[in-house]
């Protein structure tokens, strides 16, 4: 009798060969992995205002929560999805059903609770992948992937199907050597994209640009990768009250200055898309498979 490893290799040879094998067209959707060395950062307080701000610029904005085990954006957002992509997958509810809207109009869906295992072989989950990344092309202007914290195995993966790469930190030396580590382990895997920096709960910016300086000029000595400061946000006590009121900081506090520092880097985003090439959330999903079809060989 067969292995059971053989015979889901099998399956799964079978399953690749009906998905086509081909390079996607170019999308107006950009799909952007929002990372983070290490935790207690703020990443996914940076991508719920990011959300909101770009929302304010009439971009159509959906968020997936994947900090696997340790999701929460529908908490901070108030929100309580009744779906999320598990039950995409599996055909238990359309895309409408389990995309949420929160505060400010902010789209979330809710990632797999789990592993790689969420690939359910016996119901296609492949081609559902490609077709459900053919309805967010068609819904919204931005994918925005909360990843969680460090160098797991599915972190990376996302992060070389994602078309781009916001990688949080803050000038604490834990969250820099941190970073850096993840940006090592990117170069490993042949990652070849820039990296958009972004400094967190800033007290001084002189010293977040003198952080800033001092990583990316290690990283292109000895990664030879591209590592850009694209912004930085202000450290503000406000934020924790925005938490507890679940609503995002920049709706409730709007003049401060941590809430200027993400309407910039939102307009710095934006105005970067006539540059951008996306290849689109078809082109990420069918990434993400084909890292899965890797692990199952």
């Amino acid at each position: 009798m067969r292995s059971q490893a053989a015979k889901l290799k099998e399956i799964m040879q079978e399953k690749k060969e009906k998905v086509e094998v081909k390079e996607f067209e170019t999308s107006s959707t950009r799909t952007i992995a929002i990372a983070s060395g290490k935790g207690g950062v703020g990443k996914s307080t940076f991508t719920v205002n990011f959300a909101y701000n770009l929302s304010k610029l009439d971009k159509e904005v959906l968020i997936i929560d994947s900090d696997i085990g340790m999701a929460n954006l529908d908490i901070m957002l108030g929100v309580q999805p009744n779906y999320d992509m598990g039950h995409l997958l599996r055909g238990e509810c359309s895309l409408e059903d389990a995309v949420i809207e929160g505060p400010a109009g902010i789209k979330l869906l809710s990632g797999i609770t789990g592993d790689d295992s969420f690939i359910d072989i016996q119901n296609d989950a492949m081609q559902k992948l490609i077709d459900l990344g053919d309805q967010i092309e068609k819904n919204y202007d931005y994918l925005l992937i909360d990843l969680g914290a460090g160098a797991a195995k599915s972190i990376v993966n996302t992060i070389l199907a994602a078309e781009e790469l916001i990688l949080l930190l803050t000038t604490e030396p834990t969250s820099v050597m941190d970073s850096y580590s993840l940006i090592k382990i990117l170069a490993n895997h042949k990652y070849n994209k820039p990296i958009k920096m972004v400094i967190n709960q800033t007290e001084d910016e002189k010293d977040a640009q003198k952080t800033a300086k001092r990583i990316i000029k290690t990283v292109k000595n000895y990664l030879d990768l591209d590592l850009t400061l694209i912004g930085s946000i202000a450290h503000d006590r406000k934020i924790s009250a925005a938490l507890r009121r679940q609503k995002p900081y920049s709706e409730l506090f709007s003049n401060r200055k941590a809430a200027r520092d993400f309407e910039n880097l939102a307009r710095k985003i934006t105005g970067a898309e006539k540059e951008q090439q996306a290849k689109g959330v078809k082109s990420y999903f069918y990434k993400m498979v084909g890292f899965f079809n890797k692990h199952v060989k």
